[in-house]
């Protein structure tokens, strides 16, 4: 593993610490990763007092029963990380947050990352036009598979109505994905499905990425490193870096032995290591994609950024619906 990678490693070691020190018995520890990750990702210097000033606003403006409140340092961390003025942002998000509502995203539980999804991807004059799309296409999901399609599906959904296409297109490329990925040997599910939907974010052919998908899913499971269901979606980030992916995937192998060996967070598991790794090891490469004067990959640099907001939001809708699992037991 490159000395760049290590470094970024080393550094979502000590923030997770950090967090963990200063929020304990308030964070999950997959929240815990997340605010981790999300600092080394945006390459912010972590600030717990800037955490406990835009926390202190959420608890002052919000109800006892809002979501966003009931998470209210993780979304304090994230609109840090990824805005100047973190308060202006919360307001935007809340309203957001309504028009999902009113537009039929009943979920309580994903309905506020579906809108902090919407914050990071879209400008404000689209938003009504861009809700209103994407839940045409999550009903269209439903339609063809009404036992796979939920709340977790919001996120995405908000991504792939950003395409010029008609929804029915859209839901047609989802289709063929799935089946191609299926025959590829991908167990039918709900976790396929997630892979069908943010693969189609890309124009490649259907049947290549299939195919580089299992490539990677094989090239893991020799390395001792199974790739269940639930984390599909990480291999569809890989899989869109298209001749960068095999160099990635060993990147990814190295990036996890190291998060192992620390003791804080060998204990959050394989699957939670192998998704961080990933998220990692894809965001460092799309800086230098970013950089880069090949055709190719420069113009497909919004593409994966819009696959990692998938997966992040994936993340962040699971550690939400975990943490309110355990709450209500």
């Amino acid at each position: 593993m490159d000395s760049n990678l290590r470094k970024k490693a080393e550094n979502l070691i000590s923030i997770y610490q950090q967090v963990a020190k200063d929020f304990r018995w308030k964070n999950s520890s997959s929240i815990n990763t997340l605010i981790a990750l999300s600092y080394v990702t945006k390459d912010k210097a972590y600030d717990r007092k800037e955490i406990e000033r835009v926390n202190d606003y959420i608890k002052k403006n919000l109800g006892s029963f809002s979501s966003f409140r009931q998470r209210s340092i993780l979304y304090s961390a994230l609109l840090l990380v990824n805005s100047p003025d973190p308060e202006t942002k919360l307001d935007i998000l809340l309203a957001y947050d309504e028009k999902l509502k009113e537009n039929g995203f009943r979920s309580y539980t994903y309905r506020p990352v579906t809108a902090y999804t919407l914050l990071l991807n879209c400008e404000p004059r689209k938003a009504d036009i861009r809700i209103a799309k994407a839940y045409e296409i999550f009903t269209e999901m439903r339609k063809h598979h009404p036992w796979l399609t939920s709340g977790d599906d919001y996120a995405v959904s908000i991504l792939l109505a950003a395409s010029d296409k008609p929804v029915q297109s859209i839901i047609a490329k989802m289709e063929e994905l799935y089946k191609e990925l299926h025959e590829c040997g991908f167990s039918r599910g709900n976790g396929l499905q997630f892979l069908s939907h943010i693969l189609s974010l890309s124009e490649e052919n259907s049947k290549a990425k299939a195919a580089r998908c299992r490539i990677l899913y094989d090239f893991f499971g020799q390395n001792k490193l199974k790739v269940y269901a639930n984390n599909y979606g990480t291999l569809g980030l890989l899989t869109l870096l298209e001749d960068k992916s095999q160099r990635a995937a060993r990147e990814v192998l190295g990036m996890s032995e190291v998060l192992r060996e620390d003791r804080n967070i060998r204990w959050l598991g394989k699957e939670t290591i192998f998704l961080t790794a990933a998220s990692l090891v894809s965001c460092t490469m799309l800086e230098s994609l970013k950089n880069s004067n090949d055709v190719i990959y420069t113009n497909a640099f919004v593409t994966i950024e819009a696959l990692i907001a998938a997966q992040n939001a994936a993340m962040i809708g699971a550690a939400c619906a975990a943490t309110a699992a355990s709450s209500g037991s």
